[in-house]
């Protein structure tokens, strides 16, 4: 029998949210692709009002008059007027995709947490922003009829942290992001020249958040550079603890880029980095895999059960470490073509239409809990 689907968007700050924005965009697109029998309606707040959403005939925009931008008015409206919208929607399931939902619902409700990074690096966090995300994503979680998340590491860690059966909580990995076309050489070529990137580089995220381990990188940065040519390309805004004006000579940091410069900047690379403290599931690993890149990555979280056979790992917290294993990689051309062999190869276990057909199974597991 069809359902009347709610899928909970209104976290959703685009170009801020940074991985949960594009779980939101993979999984809703995915959905789109492999179902045609349920009808969908997406609650979106008003810095999402216009974010592109499948133009299929069983998707509804539903525009709710709350900003996300104030965490506390957008909790305040998520727990007390969307369950009446889901009423009047007559909708028999809710899935929220970031973390935190209503607590009290007419239907059966679902949750993602895709990790437990408050209780990782929630020190970096303001103790507001903390303490109502704890205390939220905790009680949703609770309460959910079933619970997501995108990697067996994080499902140990929500089960373990916050007491729940291994049997609510199911994983659906993720997929690289949505677009994957193929990028010309002559677009690789003008996208490099017009952030003044030539010769050689290695690339990385850069991004605000304090656990991305962006400092490291730096010091590690600064020591190949005694026996390296490479540049170092950090893609997107730097972390609050870096000092624009101090970065390390052959440091390009490009700010904000947009969505169809990314991949271009990936593949023009030779090595990719991926530093963090902490990672629920390591997207930037697929995404580079998928861009043809040798991944050098931190054994940190989810990363070695994402990134597989084909990335070398080292301690994010060794300086030593991490310069040595990208050195290794940067100065063999073998091992840089055998890992991006091996990447292309991982990537291929991860599609947005598993994770999508996935998805559906929980909502059907979760409605018939209702029945029963």
């Amino acid at each position: 029998m069809a359902m009347r689907i709610g899928l909970n968007l209104l976290y959703l700050i685009p170009g801020t949210v940074g991985g949960t924005e594009t779980y939101a965009a993979g999984l809703l697109h995915a959905l789109a692709q492999v179902d045609k029998q349920n009808e969908f309606f997406v609650f979106m707040n008003k810095e999402s009002a216009e974010w592109p959403i499948p133009q299929a005939a069983n998707f509804t925009r539903v525009k709710c008059p709350v900003k996300a931008v104030s965490r506390s008015q957008r909790y305040l409206f998520e727990q007390f007027c969307l369950p009446r919208m889901l009423r009047k929607h007559e909708v028999d399931l809710i899935h929220s995709l970031g973390y935190v939902g209503p607590l009290w619902t007419s239907c059966p409700a679902v949750v993602t947490v895709h990790d437990l990074n408050y209780l990782a690096i929630g020190h970096t966090m303001p103790f507001g922003k903390r303490y109502l995300l704890r205390f939220f994503s905790v009680q949703a979680a609770q309460r959910a009829k079933a619970v997501i998340t995108i990697s067996s590491y994080s499902k140990s860690v929500i089960c373990d942290e916050l007491k729940i059966h291994p049997n609510k909580v199911t994983v659906t990995h993720v997929g690289p992001r949505w677009n994957d076309n193929f990028i010309s050489q002559d677009v690789v070529s003008k996208t490099k020249a017009s952030y003044g990137i030539s010769g050689p580089y290695l690339v990385a995220f850069g991004g605000g958040a304090l656990h991305k381990n962006i400092p490291r990188l730096l010091q590690a940065f600064a020591e190949l550079k005694k026996e390296l040519s490479h540049k170092l390309v950090l893609i997107g805004h730097l972390p609050p603890d870096v000092n624009p004006g101090e970065l390390p000579e052959g440091v390009i940091a490009t700010g904000y880029v947009p969505t169809e410069y990314v991949l271009p900047l990936l593949q023009g690379a030779e090595v990719f980095v991926l530093p963090s403290l902490y990672e629920g599931f390591g997207l930037p690993v697929l995404e580079a895999q998928q861009a043809g890149l040798p991944v050098v990555c931190s054994t940190a979280g989810s990363l070695p059960e994402v990134a597989g056979e084909a990335a070398v790992f080292f301690d994010p917290y060794s300086v030593e470490d991490m310069a040595d294993k990208i050195a290794r990689v940067a100065r063999d051309p073998a091992l840089r073509g055998e890992l991006c062999q091996k990447g292309l190869a991982n990537v291929r276990r991860f599609s947005w239409e598993q994770t999508a057909r996935e998805t559906l199974t929980v909502y059907e597991e979760a409605v018939k809990i209702k029945r029963w």
